[in-house]
């Protein structure tokens, strides 16, 4: 539940449909450490809300200067309930405007609207990198405002611009993520919601169904109030009316970029009102009826009773294995069993996770990064109620590095695979999934027993068979390189049983693809 229930009342008039929120306070100062002389606009909070994104305009430390018409800064959320200084994200910033659009994946991939277009950016351990490009079919603004957000489950982009079957000037489009990675040619959201003036910042609640906007062309308490409505179907045309949210929010002067966090009791917009620049950063204390959408789980026999969940913390950090570095943004996921339902969560700006499951007997939990090998533990339901953080070290993916593949077992003299061996054959898998700019070299080693030759031929084909393992589970065979050393490169003495079984070995090691 990531709302407490409430009625609308007398604020908005009437209830809507599937969700309410109500407003208990007038606009409150965010604290002296985010607003500044010049102009705020376009509020994004990270997917955890620990961290706010926006826009300034024309400061003096932008990209270009006093004449760059916005760069995206950020602030972090403090323990004591206060933001940070806001820091220039100069890494994703160019002369010319840009703005946050919103998150592609938790934490990972972000998408900024620039003056060439929607650019994506990965970050890794803190600092972001282009990623790949953003392709929206027929996304043409003919004016000169553009503003748009992404749902919470990254596969609806709403966009206000003018284009194609305009009302007006500025409208609201949706566009959908396609199973090719494009966005789909943006849509117009009809005449319920746009009017012949200007529509402009959209944001959709956690349930993919609740709009908050802003608008011109409705009257209302300034030149730019805040309006809600709810997406009646799943055509995207048909809304309830809009509604307006009301003195609270709205204001004689211009009020947008409304944003309902969902774990958190004050939303966030931008204010002209009593402003210490032209736009500022304000909140309103709410309270909300909004759940986010989960995915469609079908059920193959009927449920005779509602059984409540018992959740299970657990906890724990993800470092860099070399560095011993906190990774940042790292992907948290356990496996629960026997349900099979899974629970994700990123690592926060020190590295740390927690993830609330449900009940079960056992627990997979994986931790994965970008430039990481995956790692993993198994826990027991007592394990995981225990209550103890747990440390996963991740082995950078850096050219050069080799990986020794302990867990990959061979029966004696053969080259077939122990069963069990999957399980870290499954890790390189995933690594190279999460990782598509490299390949791997794999070499397979024995001890110095028997005859040379055909040592050597014994471990050629068990690197062919790890290689046949990865092809066959949609590794590109192009990205995999191999061969067999037999004996010649032990790593450890051949004197003793127990110090051959280092030498028998597969290893791998990363090189950047061509």
């Amino acid at each position: 539940m990531r709302g407490i229930a409430i009625l609308i009342g007398c604020l908005l008039g009437s209830q809507i449909g599937f969700s309410q929120i109500e407003v208990f306070s007038d606009q409150l100062s965010v604290g002296d450490s985010l607003n500044s002389p010049f102009d705020e606009s376009t509020v994004i909070l990270s997917p955890d809300e620990s961290q706010l994104y926006f826009t300034r305009k024309n400061h003096p430390e932008n990209v270009g200067g006093v004449d760059d018409p916005g760069d995206v800064w950020y602030s972090e959320h403090q323990i004591d309930g206060t933001w940070s200084d806001p820091e220039n994200l100069k890494s994703v910033n160019t002369p010319g405007l840009n703005q946050m659009v919103g998150f592609l994946d938790i934490e990972r991939r972000i998408l900024v609207q620039t003056d060439t277009g929607l650019k994506s950016y990965y970050r890794v351990s803190g600092r972001w990198f282009d990623s790949d490009p953003v392709e929206v079919e027929y996304l043409k603004n003919q004016g000169e405002h553009f503003s748009a957000t992404i749902s919470d489950n990254a596969k609806i982009m709403l966009i206000a611009m003018e284009s194609f079957g305009t009302y007006g000037v500025e409208d609201l489009y949706v566009s959908q993520l396609q199973p090719n990675g494009k966005w789909s040619s943006p849509k117009n959201l009809g005449g319920t919601l746009n009017t012949p003036h200007q529509e402009i910042t959209p944001f959709l609640a956690a349930d993919n169904k609740t709009l908050f906007f802003s608008s011109n062309g409705r009257g209302g308490q300034g030149s730019f109030d805040v309006f809600m409505s709810t997406r009646l179907d799943d055509t995207w045309l048909n809304w309830s009316e809009p509604k307006n949210l009301g003195p609270r929010v709205n204001t004689s002067g211009w009020e947008s970029s409304f944003v309902l966090p969902t774990e958190k009791e004050f939303a966030f917009l931008i204010s002209t009102q009593n402003s210490e620049g032209y736009g500022d950063i304000k909140m309103v204390r709410v309270a909300q009826e909004i759940e986010k959408l989960e995915e469609e789980i079908v059920e193959e026999e009927p449920v005779a009773e509602v059984v409540q969940k018992k959740f299970v913390p657990i906890h724990g950090e993800v470092r860099d294995q070399v560095t011993r570095r906190v990774i940042v943004g790292a992907e948290v996921e356990a496996v629960i069993f026997p349900s099979g339902e899974k629970k994700k969560a990123r690592t926060n700006r020190m590295g740390q996770f927690t993830l609330n499951v449900t009940d079960g007997e056992r627990y997979n939990v994986k931790a994965r990064a970008f430039q990481y090998m995956t790692a993993e533990i198994e826990l027991s339901a007592v394990e995981a109620a225990s209550g103890e953080s747990y440390t996963f070290e991740l082995n950078p993916v850096i050219e050069g590095n080799t990986v020794a593949l302990d867990n990959v077992l061979f029966k004696r003299g053969q080259s077939e695979l122990i069963e069990g061996s999957e399980k870290e054959l499954d890790l390189v898998v995933e690594m190279m999934k999460y990782n598509p700019d490299i390949s791997i070299f794999l070499s397979g080693h024995t001890d110095n027993q028997g005859d040379a030759k055909l040592n050597l031929k014994l471990s050629e084909e068990r690197v062919k068979t790890v290689n046949r393992y990865l092809v066959s589970h949609g590794i590109a065979e192009e990205r995999i390189n191999g061969k067999g050393y037999g004996g010649t490169k032990p790593r450890a003495s051949n004197a003793s049983p127990e110090s051959r079984k280092l030498n028998r070995r597969v290893e791998f090691t990363i090189q950047k693809k061509d």
